[in-house]
């Protein structure tokens, strides 16, 4: 599975546009233009379309390579489809590579002393990375599609109503969890959003509560041979590839085609 990671903002220019405010107002013969971190490009498609971009160079020696700002909420979610599939590869191609069998069934990725077997430690390292991006993704996405003049009316419990706006919405004042059930579905004028989406629901919950025990993996244990195992034995076993078809068909359902998937690897 691959994310499309598309530019951001992308603004689409008609040609009646770009021939009435584009090319008047363009510079010719100009081989070294002056270019700051802050761009605006114009850009002409294979396909005949043009779009506006905003550009951030980078700098490597003496030259700066531009391209279209990526929207930051795909680059999370694709790392992190990568970086399930890289553990998942790990797991059934580097495994049976490096493993000495022991028995029919048991196999041993053998490590130095001080050390563990590079193969399963990469195995750990990219599972955890994948839910933690992938939260990450979702946790952006939600504060992408909530409109910057939305006003979330919490009921309180010795009555009444706080009003809280954008900022307090993206704070510590309001959780994931609430953000995702009730928030998402006012801001975006659909109250029973999650009617027969309960699945995709709890996935993501689930995903959360993962990526919360993985962040701050509590020390609070009476061993060593307890502290972070329960929470990384829990990790292992948590069906990634679902938590992120379920993400992928939550933001699609919040706002139609904004992930677009190919199978190209």
């Amino acid at each position: 599975m691959k994310i499309k990671v598309p530019p951001y903002p992308n603004y689409k220019i008609t040609n009646e546009a770009f021939d009435r405010d584009v090319i008047p107002n363009s510079l010719s013969n100009v081989t070294n233009p002056p270019l700051s971190g802050h761009l605006i490009m114009i850009l002409e498609h294979k396909d005949g379309s043009k779009s506006f971009n905003r550009v951030r160079p980078i700098q490597v020696d003496k030259r700066k390579y531009i391209s279209p700002f990526p929207n930051p909420v795909h680059l999370y979610l694709s790392l992190a489809v990568e970086h399930f599939e890289v553990s998942e590869t790990i797991k059934s191609t580097n495994f049976p590579e490096c493993g000495k069998q022991y028995t029919d069934e048991l196999f041993l990725l053998d490590a130095d002393p001080g050390s563990t077997h590079e193969c399963f430690s990469k195995y750990f390292k990219y599972r955890m990375g994948s839910i933690v991006l992938l939260v990450s993704a979702l946790e952006a996405f939600m504060n992408h599609i909530i409109p910057n003049t939305y006003v979330y009316k919490r009921e309180r419990k010795q009555g009444g109503f706080d009003e809280l706006n954008k900022e307090q919405i993206e704070s510590t004042k309001v959780s994931f969890k609430e953000k995702l059930e009730s928030v998402i579905p006012l801001a975006l004028s659909k109250p029973e959003f999650w009617e027969e989406k309960e699945s995709f629901l709890n996935t993501i919950l689930e995903l959360y509560h993962h990526r919360t025990g993985l962040i701050h993996l509590k020390t609070n244990a009476e061993s060593d041979l307890d502290r972070y195992f329960v929470q990384i034995d829990k990790m292992l076993d948590f069906n990634i590839g679902s938590a992120i078809n379920s993400s992928i068909a939550f933001m699609n359902e919040a706002k139609p085609d904004f992930v677009k998937v190919t199978q190209e690897s």
